[in-house]
C-alpha cells in the first residue's frame, strides 16, 4: 500500500506536464504554421492591376491579382513565381485561350516555351470557370514572359 501514492504522484506529475504543454501550443494558430499566403479571387476580384495579354513577369508585383482583357476574353489570375491560377470571366464560343509561358521577357519563340490551352475553341468554359498551369516538373530554369493567346 505504501508504493501506491508514490505512483499517483508519478502519474500526476506526467499529466500535468502534458496539461502545460497542451496550454502552450494551444496559442498557436494553424494560419501562422503554413509558408503561404491564401489568396482570394473573391477578395480581391474588384481590385485586379489591368495587364496586357503579353507580360513580362519580372516586373508583377509579389501577392496581387492581375485582369487581361482581350477582345474575345476577359481573365484574371494570380501568379506565385511557379503556377498561374485564375478566373475566366468571358471568353468568346469560337475562340480558346492559350497561355504561353516564355523563357524569354519578350515572348519571342524559343524550345523552352511552355502552351497550354486554358479553353479550347468551340468549347466554352461553363460553370467551371477556374483554371490553373502547374510550374513542370524538374525544369531547371523559370519563366520570364506570360502570354494569354486567343486561339
Amino acid at each position: 500500500m505504501t508504493y501506491l501514492p508514490k505512483i499517483l504522484s508519478g502519474i500526476l506529475t506526467s499529466w500535468q506536464h502534458l496539461i502545460v504543454a497542451t496550454c502552450l501550443l494551444i496559442p498557436v494558430s494553424a494560419e501562422k504554421a503554413y509558408c503561404f499566403d491564401t489568396v482570394s479571387f473573391k477578395q480581391f476580384s474588384a481590385q485586379g492591376i489591368p495587364v496586357p495579354s503579353k507580360v513580362d513577369l519580372t516586373k508583377l508585383p509579389l501577392g496581387e491579382t492581375f485582369t487581361v482583357v482581350h477582345s474575345k476574353f476577359t481573365l484574371e489570375f494570380f501568379f506565385n513565381n511557379r503556377d498561374i491560377f485564375g478566373f475566366i470571366l468571358k471568353c468568346e464560343p469560337q475562340s480558346g485561350i492559350l497561355v504561353h509561358l516564355c523563357f524569354f521577357r519578350s515572348c519571342e519563340e524559343s524550345p523552352y516555351d511552355i502552351n497550354q490551352f486554358i479553353v479550347r475553341p468551340y468549347e466554352p468554359p461553363s460553370g467551371q470557370t477556374f483554371f490553373s498551369v502547374k510550374f513542370p516538373q524538374g525544369l531547371q530554369y523559370e519563366f520570364q514572359g506570360l502570354e494569354f493567346l486567343s486561339y
